[in-house]
């Protein structure tokens, strides 16, 4: 029996028709490659995902809420360094840090 070689919707190869599983994600045929990239690529992702977090947490830890006593805007201040010493908005001194 022959199997008729088609090609990957996802990379374009030429692959055996049988070998084909179906991509839930872009509802399209792909090869086993494809499939194989696909969860080294949610591998990766998560990884760096979970990294960005934990400096999102970090970052959050040493910075504190602040309002403008000028024009009212609320952005933070990072306490180690006490930047920005002026408001991003309107320029004015933060006092009082």
């Amino acid at each position: 029996m022959y199997d008729a070689m088609v090609p990957c919707k996802g990379c374009s190869n030429k692959v055996p028709a049988s070998s084909l599983k179906m991509d839930l994600d872009i509802g399209k045929m792909v090869c086993p490659d494809c499939i194989k990239n696909k969860k080294i690529h949610k591998e990766i992702e998560s990884e760096a995902f979970h990294k960005v977090e934990a400096k999102e947490i970090a970052e959050q830890t040493s910075k504190i809420g602040h309002k403008c006593t000028s024009c009212g805007y609320k952005f933070k201040i990072d306490l180690e360094t006490n930047k920005p010493k002026n408001c991003p908005y309107c320029n004015a001194r933060v006092m009082g840090i």
